[in-house]
């Protein structure tokens, strides 16, 4: 089987975390009975627990990606400057291939191989993906915090969510059940652009969140895009304690299309919170800009 490009790559771990495609949604089961919570309650402890930092570093990163023709393993390392920058870089053998780098206004990306440079707004991964991309929602990933796809002009954007209990765990759904329920019945079609008028939206997005009950962790994400028949889940575990805090050591990605099926399997480790940490990112001379 043929390895993905560089620049491929790079983009594909960006689709894979922030990006819809539909799979089967698996269940985190639990024997255990818990009560419902508000839901704006829970939002809060799930913010609250969230992975609070200025600077992380997570130095080593083995990634497994596995797609319908072709099959590829490399390292990662990311750097996270809150709310200022994020860093990731891609090697194969101590060898960097490509490097992106996140600001709040802009994309920026060089592949090594091909000698050619990418510098965008967060448009082109917008379009890319087909929803809309921001840092903030980068950076909610990153931390382990909940986030919402809706942009509410009265600063709500969880308005429309609700929680409910299900097999020991909390879980987080933007929309309320009643109403998917009816969007799903015939004329599935016209409910969905209605309900995506009355929210200015594009894109009937619905998000699902599930989080442990004891440290109000989030253990999966569920991302099901409606209007283009995709999902995505994505499941956390392993978590340990970094500074006093708990990170998730393992994330499995499955994806996929009516086109294509895609998964992905990341092994994080060797976390620091150390304030120097050094963003190199620069884009040589004779680099091609890519079009």
């Amino acid at each position: 089987m043929k390895a993905p490009s560089p620049h491929r790559i790079i983009i594909l771990i960006f689709v894979v975390f922030l990006g819809i495609s539909s799979c089967k949604t698996s269940k985190v089961v639990s024997t255990e009975k818990i009560r419902p919570m508000n839901t704006n309650r829970l939002i809060r402890k799930v913010q609250d627990k969230s992975f609070d930092y200025d600077m992380l570093a997570i130095k080593r990163i083995v990634c497994q990606y596995e797609g319908p023709d072709e099959k590829a393993s490399f390292r990662a390392n990311l750097k996270s400057e809150k709310d200022k920058q994020i860093l990731l870089t891609i090697s194969k053998i101590n060898i960097p291939l490509a490097r992106l780098l996140l600001t709040p206004d802009s994309v920026r990306m060089v592949n090594y191989l091909k000698k050619e440079y990418l510098e965008e707004g967060y448009e082109y991964l917008s379009d890319l993906v087909n929803m809309e991309l921001n840092f903030d929602l980068v950076q909610s990933i990153i931390s382990n915090d909940a986030f919402s796809y809706r942009d509410d002009p009265r600063d709500n954007d969880f308005r429309e969510f609700v929680s409910y209990a299900d097999s020991g765990m909390y879980i987080l759904q933007s929309i309320k059940n009643r109403k998917l329920d009816k969007i799903e019945q015939k004329g599935k079609e016209d409910k969905i652009d209605r309900y995506l008028n009355k929210l200015g939206e594009d894109d009937f997005i619905v998000q699902h969140f599930y989080i442990d009950s004891k440290t109000f962790k989030i253990r999966k994400i569920v991302l099901d895009d409606q209007s283009n028949s995709r999902k995505v889940t994505v499941d956390f575990s392993d978590f340990e304690k970094v500074d006093r805090q708990l990170y998730p050591g393992n994330i499995n990605i499955l994806f996929a299309s009516p086109e294509k099926e895609l998964s992905m399997k990341i092994k994080l480790s060797k976390f620091s919170t150390e304030k120097d940490q050094s963003f190199n990112f620069n884009i040589p001379d004779k680099y091609d800009r890519i079009q």
